[in-house]
């Protein structure tokens, strides 16, 4: 059986890379006894598909991947068993069943949240950057392969909401991770800095979630799974 299951990266893993991230899921499933199943060959490895990368820098409210299992396990059960053993930082939510054939997180998840926590932002500023997709374009440097050549990020953001605190501004962007644009949380960040917004009021970044958007519509893996 496959299960996709949704996980949180806490702020103390923040600068946990990609392969490392890839070994502590390795060792969490052998010390929670998971009957997961081996790949094929010389070298045989967990068959486990992590979602998109996390990137260093960022901590993770809701994070993904799927696994093959070698006997059937109910999905409650998995999420107990992995949370008994899970180190400091990460901790399952939920899980569901999938189908084999069922379609990658990596193939079917296209957008991306991130969150923003900003110290002392001018209510102009809040403003710029709340309503900032109404302007032509939204260029700045690529940061990606094609580095520091002129990138606009307008087609691949999707929506905006900022959100006032007591102390905070929460800035919550919806945007694509796909092939044609892929918006980077480092870009956006130079994005908000030509809003006037200083970096030394940024308080904190993180993804807030992957997403499967659809005609317009964000749906989570989790979703998308069940809708199909």
């Amino acid at each position: 059986m496959r299960l996709r299951v949704e996980y949180r990266v806490g702020p103390e893993l923040r600068f946990l890379a990609n392969l490392d991230m890839m070994h502590a899921m390795e060792r969490t499933l052998r010390r929670a006894r998971i009957p997961y199943a081996l790949s094929e060959g010389f070298n045989p490895h967990i068959r486990l598909s992590l979602g998109t990368v996390l990137p260093v820098g960022l901590w993770g409210e809701r994070e993904y991947f799927d696994i093959d299992l070698v006997a059937e396990m109910k999905a409650e059960k998995f999420v107990e068993q992995l949370n008994t053993v899970f180190p400091e930082g990460l901790k399952a939510a939920q899980a569901i069943a999938i189908e084999p054939s069922a379609p990658s997180i990596m193939s079917v998840v296209n957008a991306a949240s991130y969150v923003f926590k900003v110290e002392n932002a001018a209510a102009e500023v809040r403003e710029q950057i709340k309503t900032m997709t109404t302007q032509p374009e939204l260029v700045v440097p690529s940061r990606g392969k094609k580095k520091n050549r002129p990138k606009d990020l307008k087609p691949g953001i999707y929506k905006i909401k900022v959100k006032t605190e007591e102390q905070f501004d929460i800035i919550e962007v919806w945007a694509s991770t796909g092939a044609s644009v892929n918006v980077r949380f480092d870009e956006l960040l130079d994005l908000m800095a030509l809003m006037g917004l200083s970096r030394r009021q940024v308080a904190d970044v993180w993804r807030g979630g992957n997403y499967c958007r659809v005609e317009g519509h964000f749906y989570t893996p989790m979703e998308q799974v069940k809708k199909v």
